[in-house]
């Protein structure tokens, strides 16, 4: 075990959060609570690091509470500074609803969870469907960053010091945000002022319910004035465990194999992360009988059982920190199964290039939770990408969201997130449960068993095979396609007489040093025992992927550390690729400062830089060019 001091947002023991509705008076009209209901385990409804207070205004109607959502009301010429949103859960991460409300000057945010969304035409509520009950509320974190925001950029221990709340809270949201039910939200939605809202913001409006408008402010016949919002949260240290299972390599036990998952749920978290959590302790089962045997694998095994990820991946990012130089010596891969299952149709692995072979060969080898002959079927006809070479299986850009986050983003290892999902309505509400779970995401556990069977493929060839089964030719062809598919990119560059070539003449470099590599593998993998050229050649693979580390890291975000892969600015949910370079043009064209060219020039140095430092980790020679 491991034992991190961290600071958490929790309710109890505080006045309870609510929201109000008041008159022209300041008289309050109606008041929505979220306690919750102790005695079936339910906390109370909010969002962790959401700012305390209370602040009072006119609502207004801001969709998902994207960024374009946000640009096109101000276009329209909606007001709104120093007004309360009503936003709907989706699309994209929470957190950034809050970091774009605050961005267009909104004091607070309620976020809601939409019939359209979580509960659609023709689909029946639970118990008797899916669909998620009017009632039901999505709890969740709102930080752009990982771990404790105390000790930003160290390790949360008991020997740390801990910045007094007014360094760390300038990390957190500076709105107040409160998450409610459709129910709650309904009545406000059907009396604001204003134009009726597009098609396609309506939500379930203009059909069963009332017409969505835009805002700011209640219809001038309403008796609703304003809201007000308040938000009580304690921040409070507290010990968290990791929990850790180690299984010894035999020829290689300095290095290692990971695989990991967060066992704290919002409320019963049935899917999220009990799923995750049960293929991570069947594998364990089976290791533990394999051992009964007398088999052991060649690296070490990890197995982690990562606390506190739901309040912003607290557990595993501690651990990184913590333990970051002896991860970057000795940590081969990391494997992350949060959600196995929500669903039984779409096989949607997130993970760095390198990963395909394995994994395709790892989802031939998994029963189909649907009428496929295997994963790799399903996974082939349901999800995929038309290339140059005919339809391939999509892999999801790794950005944040789960406890690989820092494994990547910090430490630059090489990382994979197993997921099998589809309509997942319940999420982070008290309805999330095993009659959900076992009825309608993953009846039969199909879905959980055939995550379970490609994680236990990846990792025992992970641990067992004499080469490291990642590849290094998939990784520099995914960075050469992404270049050499950005047209648009070019010609940002090309009007500001900016050369991109410097950085299409280091990938091409990469790519010729990851075929030369990939070419020596069958000289390496005859070597049965072992040997010190065997490890510097399995090491190379590593340090392929730790070449991608920039110790600075992205403009503005010094925890985003890799070069090529980094949440993505607009949905931290979603990856990016070369992010520092492609935001940094966008900020450039919007601004026109040459002082943000400049930056564009800086990023794409330092791309140019860490690729030509990918493929000389590759090379044999002594000093590559």
């Amino acid at each position: 075990k491991q034992w991190y001091q961290r600071r958490v947002a929790i309710t109890a023991g505080v006045d309870p959060s609510l929201t109000e509705v008041l008159d022209a008076n300041g008289t309050v009209l109606e008041t929505y609570r979220e306690d919750g209901d102790p005695a079936k385990k339910v906390l109370p409804a909010f969002n962790a690091w959401s700012k305390s207070g209370t602040v009072e205004g006119p609502p207004v109607y801001v969709n998902y509470g994207r960024k374009e959502d946000f640009a096109k009301l101000k276009a329209d010429g909606v007001e709104l500074n120093q007004t309360i949103g009503l936003a709907r859960y989706g699309k994209i991460y929470r957190g950034d609803k809050a970091k774009f409300a605050e961005e267009y000057g909104l004091i607070g945010l309620i976020i809601y969870m939409d019939a359209a969304d979580y509960a659609p035409e023709g689909v029946a509520t639970m118990p008797d469907g899916p669909g998620l009950p009017v009632t039901g509320i999505q709890r969740g974190t709102l930080k752009d960053h990982l771990g404790d925001p105390s000790t930003y950029l160290y390790p949360s221990t008991k020997y740390a010091y801990h910045d007094a709340p007014e360094v760390y809270e300038k990390l957190l949201p500076g709105i107040v945000v409160m998450p409610t039910n459709f129910q709650n939200a309904l009545p406000l939605l059907g009396e604001l002022a204003g134009d009726d809202v597009s098609t396609e913001w309506q939500g379930a409006g203009n059909g069963t319910y009332p017409t969505y408008k835009s805002g700011p402010g209640f219809a001038a016949g309403s008796a609703r004035k304003k809201l007000r919002i308040t938000v009580n949260l304690e921040y409070k240290m507290v010990d968290i465990e990791d929990i850790f299972g180690i299984v010894k390599g035999k020829q290689e036990p300095d290095r290692w194999v990971m695989i990991g998952n967060h066992r704290d749920t919002w409320v019963h978290g049935a899917v999220d992360a009990t799923t995750g959590l049960a293929t991570l302790n069947e594998l364990g089962h089976g290791v533990s009988q394999l051992l009964s045997q007398g088999w052991q694998p060649r690296r070490t095994i990890v197995f982690a059982s990562w606390g506190a990820e739901e309040q912003g991946i607290l557990g595993s990012t501690e651990f990184v920190e913590d333990y970051i130089t002896l991860l970057q010596e000795k940590l081969v891969a990391y494997v992350n199964v949060d959600v196995a299952a929500s669903d039984q149709k779409l096989f949607k692995p997130a993970a760095t290039p390198n990963f395909r072979p394995l994994l395709e060969k790892a989802a031939k080898r998994a029963a189909a939770p649907l009428e496929y002959g295997s994963l790799y079927e399903q996974w082939l006809n349901v999800n995929n990408v038309s290339t140059a070479d005919g339809d391939v299986a999509y892999i999801k850009t790794l950005g944040s969201g789960s406890d690989y986050a820092a494994f990547i983003n910090m430490a630059g290892i090489s990382s994979i997130d197993l997921t099998i999902v589809g309509p997942y309505y319940t999420y982070h509400t008290e309805y999330d449960n095993h009659h959900y779970l076992s009825k309608y995401a993953d009846p039969g556990f199909l879905g959980t068993k055939a995550v379970a069977e490609v994680a236990a493929v990846v990792l025992f060839e992970l641990a067992t095979k004499t080469v490291v089964p990642l590849d290094a030719v998939s990784y520099s062809s995914y960075v050469k396609e992404t270049i050499a598919g950005s047209e648009q990119l070019k010609l940002d560059l090309e009007g500001q007489s900016i050369d991109i070539s410097i950085l299409t003449r280091a990938i091409d470099k990469f790519v010729e040093n990851a075929q030369n590599y990939e070419n020596r593998k069958e000289t390496y993998g005859n070597m049965n025992r072992f040997h010190m050229e065997l490890r510097r050649f399995n090491d190379k693979m590593m340090l392929m992927e730790r070449s991608f580390i920039y110790p600075q890291g992205l403009p503005g975000r010094p925890q985003n550390r890799h070069v090529l892969f980094a949440p993505s600015i607009l949905n931290s949910y979603s990856g990016s690729v070369f992010p520092g370079l492609f935001d940094c043009v966008a900020i450039a064209k919007d601004s026109g400062a040459e002082s943000d060219w400049n930056q564009v020039r800086k990023q794409l140095t330092i791309a140019t830089w860490v690729t030509r430092a990918a493929g000389r980790a590759l090379s044999n020679a002594v000093f590559p060019n």
